[in-house]
């Protein structure tokens, strides 16, 4: 699951910088006891967004959602807004 979040994740990235907005919007749905995931994550965004190699003028924002564990259907319902992002 949390394999399925990072991919879509960097999809998304690679999408928005694609468009060459200056705001990037990544997210991430974690379940509710993965609480490391939640913190890498945040320092993975933290970490790329000072790196004036890979972004220059870019700035990343993100959301982060927490589900029940093993609860597909909750994380197909909470994917939904943010996949509403690529529109």
């Amino acid at each position: 699951m949390e394999l399925l979040v990072i991919s879509l994740s960097l999809w998304l990235l690679q999408w928005h910088a694609a468009r060459a907005d200056s705001i990037i919007h990544i997210g991430a749905i974690f379940e509710q006891n993965a609480i490391r995931d939640d913190e890498v994550f945040q320092l993975a965004v933290s970490d790329l967004s000072l790196n004036d190699d890979i972004l220059q003028s870019e700035r990343i924002t993100y959301s982060i959602k927490l589900i029940e564990p093993n609860n597909p259907f909750q994380a197909v319902q909470e994917g939904k807004p943010l996949m509403s992002l690529i529109n």
